[in-house]
């Protein structure tokens, strides 16, 4: 689970601008589906196996958008148009069988099987998509040349045969995808990016992926707070990463290509606002602002 660090902020009406930095980087383990073969047969079905379960997650059958029933661990994910759904604070952690990879799941995101085979090779093809939230992946490299594994998002596919990479589709369906092992190529309006390990790219609607600039080692955000023009509201603004995601009070903000974002909040009673990076593995830092 990612690593939560709390930071206690005052900042004053006026507008006060704070640069944050932090090493939040840390060692995630991939996960094996599934205790004893259940049977022959089942042993050699395709699958995505639910193994951890935080919060609310919801499976999914059909379009992404019907209505599911509570997730278990140990649910598969088989047929085309099976899913899954987390809603706020909430995660999930899938994985894929015969050991190939596994995917962690974040808040307010899904994923949906497209298509789940074993081709007379023996190569096995994966194809998923998603399009709200973040998911990291991690798949091992394929002993078939032509084993498969991909993402569709509003905007791209994202298509590995081995690697560490997470893909994030934000509110305004813009893509991006970070590498942080191996090679991912990105496809979208007839053009192909290659992402090698440290970089993204970003996959605006209409437009081909942009091309793969390099992730900064340390996380660093600059808040600002200012008065509204509402009363009882505050413009929270600021500047992270790009490939980083940013939560204020449950709701995910939407970046610009330079990771610059801004927001109206509303001041809660206790004059409190909770705004969460997480960075593009899965790390959190939590800043608790104060308002005057």
């Amino acid at each position: 689970m990612p690593t939560i660090k709390r930071i206690a902020l005052c900042l004053g009406a006026s507008g006060i601008t704070i640069l944050l930095a932090g090493s939040l980087i840390g060692a995630l383990k991939p996960v094996v589906a599934g205790g004893a073969p259940r049977d022959r047969q089942q042993t050699q079905e395709r699958y995505l196996e639910i193994a951890e379960i935080t919060g609310t997650v919801t499976v999914e059958t059909g379009a992404l958008k019907q209505q599911g029933r509570p997730a278990k661990v140990g649910d598969r994910l088989k047929a085309s148009g099976e899913g899954i759904s987390t809603g706020s604070n909430s995660s999930a952690k899938l994985a894929v069988d015969n050991g190939i990879g596994s995917i962690d799941v974040s808040e307010n995101t899904n994923l949906q099987v497209k298509s789940l085979a074993t081709l007379r090779n023996g190569a096995k093809t994966t194809n998923l998509a998603m399009n709200r939230g973040r998911n990291r992946v991690r798949v091992r490299s394929f002993r078939n040349p032509q084993s498969r594994f991909t993402i569709e998002t509003p905007t791209g596919i994202a298509g590995v045969r081995g690697t560490d990479f997470t893909v994030v589709v934000l509110p305004s369906r813009e893509t991006r995808v970070f590498t942080a092992t191996g090679d991912v190529e990105v496809a979208a309006q007839s053009q192909t990016q290659r992402i090698t390990g440290g970089y993204y790219s970003v996959i605006a609607p209409g437009k081909p992926p942009t091309q793969p600039n390099a992730v900064t080692a340390t996380p660093r955000i600059s808040l600002q707070l200012l008065p509204a023009p509402d009363e009882g509201k505050v413009r929270v603004s600021g500047t992270v990463n790009p490939i980083n995601s940013v939560v204020l009070d449950g709701q995910v903000l939407d970046l610009s290509s330079t990771g610059d974002f801004e927001t109206i909040a509303t001041i809660a009673p206790n004059r409190r606002l909770t705004l969460v990076v997480r960075t593009a593995l899965g790390e959190e830092q939590v800043y608790e602002l104060l308002v005057p």
